[in-house]
This record gives structure tokens, sequence and C-alpha cells, in this order.
């Protein structure tokens, strides 16, 4: 038992770091734990990357209070390589430091700005549970068979036409490698809450066998065909916590948008020519004007 806590503490030491312990600090005091070089680690860091770790016992707490300390005294040492290679002072790693550093901030205003969100009341999660009935009521888990195929725009209409006609995705496939169209193919398995809106909207209204295109990265269109799909659906009581989250994430999403676009008229912003948003360019090409 206690080489699976290692483990899970060893691999949660890793991640913690790695995300920059985003979790604000309880401790105050910032004695310090240890120095690399004279580069001080201070307790409170120490405290911080252990409060990203959540819940754990006294004793798992203490171990990984030593693990910690030694993953925080080796991220110095490289960090401390790499200033001495000089690489702090090269450009793109300097704008991602900066980015960084605006990202912290960002997430520490939303943070403390956007805590206090009043819980969704009962008659707004029965709301949102029937407004979304592919995700509740008439939820399905889904088989989806996907071609990622590279194709020219220019061909896009032929591809479409070809599947329209095609008498099964078999026929379509070897149609395909006569034209030596390339592709990748894959089929995955996936609940609706898995399923992106645009998508799950879309294959909510199909039956088991069609098939669907749309445009994919540059230079790419997807096929994919709904092989299968099983009802499975999900009560109001068993979606309840997942509506509620869903509910404060929207909360605070629509207090964030509000408070940006006052930061927004508040600040003064000023864009290069040809880098200014559609909407912002044709307002200053009739105030020109």
């Amino acid at each position: 038992m206690k080489s699976k806590h290692a483990s899970f503490i060893a691999l949660a030491i890793l991640a913690v770091l790695a995300s920059g312990c985003e979790k604000p600090a309880t401790a105050v005091k910032n004695e310090a734990v240890a120095t690399v070089d004279g580069d001080k680690i201070g307790e409170a860091e120490l405290n911080l990357a252990l409060s990203g770790l959540g819940a754990l016992s006294e004793a798992q707490a203490a171990d990984a209070k030593i693990r910690l300390l030694q993953a925080l005294v080796d991220q110095r040492l490289v960090a401390q390589a790499a200033k001495n290679a000089g690489l702090h002072k090269d450009p793109a790693v300097a704008i991602a430091m900066e980015q960084a550093s605006r990202q912290v901030l960002a997430e520490a205003y939303a943070e403390r700005s956007f805590k206090d969100v009043a819980n969704p009341s009962e008659t707004e999660i029965a709301e949102y549970y029937n407004q979304h009935p592919e995700l509740f009521s008439q939820r399905r888990i889904y088989r989806i068979q996907e071609l990622d195929l590279t194709l020219d725009p220019s061909r896009m209409a032929e591809v479409e036409a070809k599947l329209k006609s095609a008498h099964s995705m078999g026929d379509f496939v070897n149609w395909l490698k006569e034209q030596g169209i390339e592709g990748k193919t894959a089929v995955a398995v996936k609940p609706a809450e898995q399923i992106p809106a645009p998508l799950l909207d879309r294959f909510s209204q199909m039956k088991d066998g069609q098939v669907t295109i749309l445009p994919g990265r540059p230079g790419h269109v997807l096929v994919q065909q709904l092989q299968e799909s099983q009802l499975q659906p999900a009560s109001l009581e068993q979606a309840k916590n997942a509506i509620e989250q869903a509910l404060m994430i929207r909360k605070r999403k629509g207090m964030m948008e509000a408070d940006l676009k006052k930061l927004r008229e508040a600040a003064r912003i000023e864009y290069t020519s040809g880098y200014a948003p559609a909407a912002e360019a044709n307002t200053v090409e009739k105030s020109a004007n």
C-alpha cells in the first residue's frame, strides 16, 4: 500500500510543478526551507505546491513535502543552468516567460473576482435538463467511424457527390483509393457529453449508418459515419451535479465577459494597420471617412 501512495504522490508532484502551482497559498510564512546557490526556496512556495496535491493524510503530506522540496531544488538547478546558458535572453523564451506571468495574473484575477457565484436553483437545474435532452433524457452512446482525408478544396464537391451516391462506406473507401485520395481512419465510442455541441446536435438527428462530411484542418475534410448509437438516458437526479457545474461555469463566464467588456471600454487599445478585428476596423474606417 505504501508503494502505491508513493507512486501517486510522485506523479502528483510532477503535475503540480508542471501546472505552475496555480492554487492559492494558504500559508503566509515564507521562511527559507532550502537555498540553491543562494536562491531561496520559501516555506510558502513549498506549502503552495503541497496544496496542489489535494487531501493527504499526515504521513502522506510529510512524505510529499520531502519529495516536493527535492523537485523544487531540481527545478531551481535546471532554471539556473538555463539562465547561465543565456536562454532567458532568447526572444521566444522571453515571450513565453512574459505570457506565463500574465496568465498567472489573469487566473488569479478571475479566481478572486468571480469565485462568489450563487449556486443554481432547483428550477434552473430542471430547466437545463429539459433544454438538453441530447445530453440527458435522450442521451446516447455513439460509435463513430471517422475518415480524415487529405483533400484539395477544389475536389470537395466531387467527394460529397460520391459519398451521397455510394452504396456503402466500403464502396466509398475503395473509390478514394482509386482516386489516390489519402486518408486516415479511426473508430471511437463516445457518450454524448464527450462530443462537442455542434457535432452532437448533428449526431443526435442522425440514424445509424448515416454519414456526414465537414471541413477539417486546412487541406483536410472529415467524413464521419454513425455506425451505431445506444440510448442510455440519465435521470435528473443522476445529472444534477454535472448540471450544477455547467451552470456555475456558464455564470462565471457571463460575469467574466461583462467584466472584460468594462475593461475594454476603459482601456485605450490601438491596433497596427491590418491587425484590428473586423468590427473595429470597420469602425475606424467609417470614422476616418
